[in-house]
């Protein structure tokens, strides 16, 4: 049995706590929320002691891993703490607000001789599982293009956290709010694995279009390999007919997953190249595929982690370079120049 604590109980550490209680090889101790006038509603849901304090949490002598859910601006602080008291973390994504930061959190994992794990939850969505099966495989032969995308629209977004409109931290430069640091970093972690290389440059834009001026609502970035792939990386919060979440060539095959106006894309349609030189079209649903949906597979696997070291999970290294390449993208939109690696 491993035994968790939660920091920040805002909409993902609800479902952080969700995702841990539904496993029974996983126990939660108690959670961490500076809001006093929601610990009856925790205390009531959870069964489980509720903190207002994140240092009584630490303080918790059978927490294995304290969980930090909270916005990206404590990333840092609450993770070293949590680290230099003896307890093993796993932080939402990003990892924290700037590389330099991630190097911090790094230094002071190893120091104290702790796991730091990065919550990249996406590694474990049913579009990704198939792109990767596909590509892995061969079926498409060799990549010479990736295009991710995830174009939405914001009313939800730009609402954002468990007080809606009244608290829109996604809009608030300070806590590190914006597109590219909500969704970049699951998009920036996926191309990664599927390369299982650094990029050699970064060319980014940034726009603040719609929801607000100090903060943006789109981004795209252009990824260069040393293996000539065409890597596109777009978000966007402003869309109304939504892109292809995925649009995958190879040399002997096209894959796409369509996109609708939600965060679950389920609708794939494969056109390859058959050895007799004949076309072969494939539609896929892959709402029975066996990946986890919207991301409970992380806690899902976590016991088989803990039992034979699983390489298939977010190491702080993997999760650094994520945080350089986002930086990377914000230096080359305000500099109008692409960034070497």
């Amino acid at each position: 049995m491993i035994n968790f604590g939660i920091i920040g109980m805002g909409r993902m550490g609800m479902m952080h706590a969700d995702w841990i209680i539904e496993n029974k090889d996983l126990n939660l101790v108690a959670v961490c929320e500076k809001n006093p006038a929601r610990i009856e509603e925790l205390k009531n849901k959870y069964k489980t002691e509720v903190f207002t304090d994140f240092k009584d949490l630490l303080e918790t002598p059978k927490i294995d891993f304290i969980v930090i859910a909270t916005t990206n601006e404590f990333h840092e602080i609450l993770t070293t703490t949590a680290l230099e008291n003896g307890k093993n973390v796993i932080v939402e994504k990003p990892m924290s607000l700037n590389y330099e930061s991630t190097l911090r959190m790094i230094k002071s994992a190893e120091k104290n001789k702790r796991e730091l794990l990065v919550f990249h939850s996406t590694r474990w969505d049913r579009d990704f599982l198939i792109v990767k099966e596909y590509i892995e495989s061969g079926k498409l032969g060799k990549v010479l293009t990736v295009h991710l995308r995830v174009m939405l629209f914001g009313e939800y977004w730009a609402g954002g956290g468990i007080d809606g409109m009244q608290n829109p931290w996604r809009l608030k430069e300070e806590y590190g709010g914006g597109i590219l640091m909500d969704w970049g970093p699951h998009l920036i972690d996926q191309l990664l694995i599927l390369k299982s290389k650094d990029p050699i440059s970064v060319y980014g834009i940034l726009q603040s279009g719609l929801w607000c001026d100090k903060v943006d609502d789109h981004f795209f970035a252009a990824i260069k390999f040393d293996d000539n792939t065409i890597c596109e990386v777009e978000a966007s919060i402003n869309c109304r007919i939504p892109l292809p979440r995925w649009y995958i060539i190879g040399t002997k095959g096209t894959l796409v997953i369509n996109s609708h106006l939600t965060n679950v894309w389920d609708d794939v349609e494969i056109s390859l190249e058959k050895e007799d030189g004949s076309k072969e079209i494939q539609n896929i649903k892959i709402v029975d595929h066996p990946g986890a949906g919207l991301s409970g597979g992380f806690y899902k696997d976590f016991i088989h982690y803990k039992d034979d070291e699983k390489d298939k999970y977010i190491t702080m290294y993997q999760a650094s370079k994520v945080v350089k390449i986002l930086d990377m993208i914000k230096r080359s939109s305000l500099e109008n120049k692409s960034i070497l690696f």
